[in-house]
Formats: structure tokens, C-alpha cells, sequence
């Protein structure tokens, strides 16, 4: 049977369709552009955000799509959209807390939660000055690589609307448990679990070490998966109504993940799109607008600080629960240490199955 010649997956776009190209990245950018342009004079709020982040993200998979980020011409445009993203999504997550704080039940004193409430409006506004180096810059580059489009100096906002997320409850690992309490316990020992791993692997990191998105991701991720439990199984329940301080978890997960938000955007803006770890010249021109240095230091001196002294009040907290339900959490929770080993010895290592349950073994004298 004769073979016949399969057509390539992979085409090179010529000028024609070039030109195609560029028109739908103009209706694209159209109302993009017109939000941006207003960042110079208008207040922001979180509508605004979320509808940049909205059109942000179209933009950059449109961008993606068609191959931009291996093209000369549409490379630092598709660089700019992807800054504005993940600067965007910091300002997102600091208004987000500014607009619910008052609705989280925490345990600290008033003076507390005003002092971190007037930080975090300082860091709106350093937010804020990011995203409008980047959008300026942005329709700048737009006008270069062609796009003509007219800028809507007018555009409605009252259409945009925030609109969350809906999932499924993440049960996937949960265990059968029918008793409330036993509901309650199983979710305090993982919120302990995920802090003291949170305290190990970032907050006790020497001074000269990097605090990379991957790790952050790892917790932020483990914080949302928290948040979600919560929702699903104590959320307006007798036993919440029952236990006052439960509502206090509520509030020191929520906030520490909406700071765990901020710090993963920012860790993703300084790893990938400024000179410390781009090889490419349009890195250069971004970290002219931004200083690297100074996203680094909101992140190591803000984000990373307050993620950890919410979530450790929160362990408070959780210790006056388990007291409550005349519980010990250290039935429960096996202590997490890191083991450092030498790079000439990585081979040699070798643990046994056993180890780990014979050591629990050996804690409890079972």
C-alpha cells in the first residue's frame, strides 16, 4: 500500500498572515489598553484587577499560541504581558485582603491588624507603581510591533463583575471520618503539618538563601487545599457555631494564603522576567523599570514575615481547640526535621521501609 505524505504539524506564518495575526491581537489588547491607560489617574480597586488579569492571561495564551515567545518582533510584548500579569495578581490578592479583612475573625489585637492593614495599602501603592511603569511601557511596544488600534478612552465598568471559582470539594486523599470532631482534629493536624513544614522550608531559610516560586507554590497550594476543606466540611456547621476559635482558623488560612498569592506572584516576576536569572536583553529593559532588588525585599521583609505570624497565631489558636475538645495533637502529629545530606554521600544513602513506623513505634512505646 503507497504511503502518502503527512502535511507538517508546524507552520511558518508569512506576512499575510502576519497581518491577520496582528489585527486580532488588536481587538485583543483594545479594551486592555483602555484599562491600563487609566491606571495613571483612577483609583484601583479589585474589578479593575481582576479584569486586567482576566485579559492578561487571554492575551499571553493568544501570544503562546501563535509562538511569540520564540519571535524577535512580539517577544518583549509577550514579556511585558506576562509582567503585568503577575504584578497584577500581587495588587489583586493586597486589595482582596484589604476588602475581607474586616470579615476574617483573627487573634490578634486591633492595634495589630491596623498596623499590617496600613503595610499592606503601602505595598497597593508600590503595586500600583509596577504596573503602571509596565503598562506604559506596554502600549509603547504595542505601538512599535504595529498594533493601531484606537485606545476606548471610556469603558464600562460597572459590567465587571468578579466572579469566583467554583470546584469540587477536594476530598480525593480526605479520610472517612463521621464524627464532627474527628472532621475538626483531621483538619487541624494538617494546617499544623503544613506550618511546621512552612516554618522549616521557608521562614527558617538563611538570609543568603532564595526563596524560590516553586517552594511558595507548594504552600500556597496547601494553604488553598486547606481553605477548601474547611469550606466544605465546618463552614456554617453546629460545630462551628459550637467552637467560637474555628472561625479563627477561617481567618489566619485565608489571609496567609492570600499572602502566599502575592509572594508567588512576585517570586515568579523576579525569576523569570527580570536580569537575575533572564539571559535575554528585554529582561534588562523590564528590570530598568523595576527594581529586582526591591521585589526581593517585599518579599523577604513583607510577604514571607506576616504569611508566617498569621499562620503561627493561627497555631494558637488551634491549641486552645484541641484543648477544648480535650485532645493532644501530639498523638496525631509526627514532627517533621530536615536531613541534610552530603552531596559525596547521596549515593550511599539508603533508608528501610520500616525506619519510619519503627520510630513512631519507639515514640510511643507501642
Amino acid at each position: 500500500m503507497e504511503s502518502k505524505s503527512l502535511p507538517s504539524l508546524v507552520e511558518i506564518m508569512d506576512e499575510k498572515e502576519i497581518k491577520k495575526f496582528l489585527k486580532e491581537l488588536e481587538v485583543l489588547c483594545r479594551d486592555f489598553f483602555s484599562l491600563i491607560q487609566r491606571l495613571k489617574n483612577s483609583e484601583i480597586n479589585r474589578e479593575i484587577c481582576f479584569f486586567l488579569q482576566k485579559k492578561s492571561e487571554e492575551i499571553e495564551v493568544f501570544l503562546d499560541d501563535y509562538g511569540a515567545i520564540n519571535n524577535k518582533r512580539f517577544f518583549y510584548f509577550r514579556e511585558l504581558i506576562a509582567s503585568v500579569r503577575w504584578i497584577n495578581i500581587a495588587l489583586f490578592q493586597s486589595l482582596h485582603i484589604i476588602g475581607r479583612f474586616r470579615n476574617y475573625e483573627l487573634d490578634f489585637p486591633e492595634e495589630y491588624k491596623a498596623s499590617f492593614l496600613q503595610e499592606v495599602r503601602k505595598n497597593c501603592e508600590f503595586y500600583l507603581s509596577c504596573l503602571r511603569k509596565l503598562g506604559e511601557e506596554l502600549i509603547k511596544e504595542g505601538e512599535k510591533i504595529g498594533i493601531k488600534s484606537k485606545i476606548r478612552r471610556k469603558i464600562q465598568l460597572d459590567s465587571l463583575e468578579i466572579i469566583p471559582k467554583k470546584i469540587l470539594p477536594p476530598d480525593l486523599d480526605e479520610k472517612v471520618l463521621k464524627s464532627k470532631k474527628g472532621r475538626v482534629v483531621e483538619i487541624l493536624m494538617k494546617f499544623l503539618e503544613i506550618l511546621e513544614k512552612f516554618t522549616i522550608y521557608v521562614c527558617d531559610l538563611k538570609s543568603n538563601q532564595e526563596i524560590t516560586e516553586e517552594a511558595l507554590e507548594t504552600f500556597r497550594s496547601s494553604f488553598n487545599r486547606l481553605q477548601s476543606l474547611y469550606d466544605s466540611y465546618l463552614k456554617n456547621t453546629d460545630i462551628e457555631r459550637k467552637i467560637e476559635d474555628l472561625k479563627k482558623i477561617r481567618g489566619h488560612i485565608s489571609v496567609t494564603l492570600h499572602l502566599l498569592e502575592i509572594g508567588k506572584a512576585l517570586a515568579h516576576f523576579y525569576e523569570r522576567h527580570t536580569t537575575k536569572i533572564r539571559k535575554y536583553s528585554t529582561a534588562i529593559k523590564i528590570s530598568l523599570l523595576i527594581n529586582p532588588s526591591k521585589i526581593k525585599s517585599n518579599l523577604k521583609k513583607f510577604v514571607i514575615p506576616n504569611a508566617f505570624n498569621f499562620a503561627q497565631r493561627g497555631k494558637k489558636v488551634s491549641e486552645r481547640i484541641f484543648k477544648l475538645l480535650k485532645t493532644d495533637p501530639d498523638e496525631y502529629i509526627i514532627e517533621t526535621k530536615p536531613l541534610i545530606i552530603p552531596s559525596h554521600r547521596i549515593e550511599d544513602f539508603h533508608i528501610r521501609p520500616i525506619i519510619p513506623v519503627t520510630q513512631v513505634a519507639n515514640k510511643y512505646k507501642a
